[in-house]
């Protein structure tokens, strides 16, 4: 019969592919896996009873996000295209 460290559970995860492939590179360049990590973090939480760092945003994210809110919050058009961009700085006067 099977010791509870001998049980295993899958855990599945949805993430961006880009970020998934270049962090894969970087456990590979290691010597480590996303399983190995995984584990590794788990034990950490289970130890500390805590995420084992700091999930806050740091100075420049905190000011990026800050400027991106301010500059939605403007309501500015967004010009895509040359024609767009006439018709933004002319109008939209057939006359000329």
């Amino acid at each position: 019969m099977p010791t509870q460290s001998d049980e295993k559970k899958r855990i599945q995860v949805m993430m961006d592919k880009q970020l998934s492939d270049d962090v894969n590179d970087i456990l590979s360049d290691l010597g480590l896996n996303p399983s190995i990590v995984m584990n590794a973090l788990y034990h950490r939480i289970e130890a500390e009873g805590k995420i084992p760092f700091d999930l806050s945003l740091t100075d420049e994210e905190r000011a990026t996000h800050h400027l991106t809110s301010t500059i939605k919050s403007l309501d500015i058009p967004v010009i895509k295209g040359k024609k767009a961009a006439e018709k933004f700085l002319f109008g939209d006067d057939d006359e000329k």
